[in-house]
């Protein structure tokens, strides 16, 4: 049996941590909203810490049989609202030399996103600081997925996963459950370079109501089910070693597209009624092996998310409030440890 230890920890600065758009970012700014602002900057910097131990062992003859545990935390300096960990374990098993399957879950116990008006508090206290309420879930996910390599330098993988989205009290309306299918293809272009395509299809079936007043029959919405179609692109370089060193560019990048399906009037679920999402994020990463056990790599994420929807007078509204840019900054120490 073999186990390994990878510890990293990261530093990553980030400059809009609640992805608000220019309209909140100029009304924190200006100190407006009072209620809706928990937070003292509206960027950050991030120590992420992680730990995954994986153990390697042979149930099927010679064949390859891996679990793995990772727990991962990210802790906010100057907002630590927003904190958060991430927890997974998995159970993998090789084929044969080229094929395997593996079984995962994980778990994010909570996870801040932003403050809100509860509707409900809004129908007693009207437009006060009190009706806004902390934004937060929990989440599941299960997922599978198996791979195979074909003619040596072609790998391909399909992945299916579940996930359940469980909300806190005030907006439990938006507990869903997501499900994705993807395909993924892994392809060696030349002797240093490969390239990496996938797509990825998920529907999301949100609750809808609130249960403490209503029921799906009584519900005026939200409704926040969607279907999302994800595109993703790499290209990974090895670049030639430079002073004995190895050193590796991965150049990422993903696009989405989200169909909101609300079937509420307008005027009643204006924040998802005919509402499309466009979303394209950018990621730069350089890596350099130190030696066989420690690596230091640099990254540069770019997010952005413009909003649309197929009611034009709805537009400059969802875009006010849903649309966003934001660029993370990091560099990470990594350390793998074989016992």
């Amino acid at each position: 049996m073999e186990l390994e230890v990878e510890l990293s920890l990261s530093t990553v600065y980030d400059d809009n941590i609640l992805k608000y758009s220019e309209k909140y970012l100029e009304r924190f700014r200006n100190n407006e909203d009072g209620g809706r602002f928990h937070i003292k900057t509206y960027d950050d910097v991030i120590l992420n810490p992680s730990i995954q131990v994986t153990s390697t062992f042979n149930i099927f003859g010679k064949l390859k049989s891996k679990i793995n545990g990772q727990f991962s935390s990210r802790q906010y300096v100057v907002n630590p609202i927003k904190n958060w960990d991430f927890i997974t374990f998995g159970f993998q098993q090789y084929l044969s030399k080229q094929a395997s399957f593996k079984f995962y879950y994980s778990n994010i116990p909570e996870f801040y996103v932003r403050h809100f008006r509860d509707r409900q508090w809004v129908n007693v206290y009207g437009y006060t600081q009190e009706t806004y309420q902390p934004f937060a879930f929990a989440k599941n996910n299960y997922g599978f997925y198996i791979q195979n390599t074909f003619f040596k330098n072609t790998r391909i993988r399909y992945s299916m996963s579940y996930s359940q989205y469980f909300h806190n009290k005030h907006f439990t309306e938006y507990d869903c459950k997501n499900y994705s299918y993807g395909l993924r293809i892994y392809q060696l272009i030349l002797k240093k370079v490969k390239l990496e395509a996938g797509y990825e299809y998920t529907t999301s079936d949100a609750k809808g109501y609130d249960a403490s007043y209503e029921t799906p029959q009584t519900t005026n919405g939200p409704d926040a089910s969607n279907v999302e179609d994800n595109f993703s692109l790499a290209l990974i370089w090895q670049v030639p070693a430079i002073l004995k060193l190895d050193h590796e560019l991965r150049v990422e990048g993903e696009f989405f597209k989200v169909y909101y399906s609300s079937e509420h009037p307008l005027e009643l679920d204006e924040e998802h009624a005919g509402r499309v999402d466009d979303n394209l994020r950018l990621y730069f990463t350089y890596s350099v092996q130190l030696n066989k056990a420690l690596q230091v790599s640099a990254f540069y994420n770019w997010l952005m998310r413009d909003t649309n929807t197929e009611a034009k007078e709805n537009q400059e509204y969802l875009n006010n409030e849903k649309s966003y840019n934001q660029n993370l900054f990091g560099i990470e120490l990594s350390y793998k440890l074989k016992l």
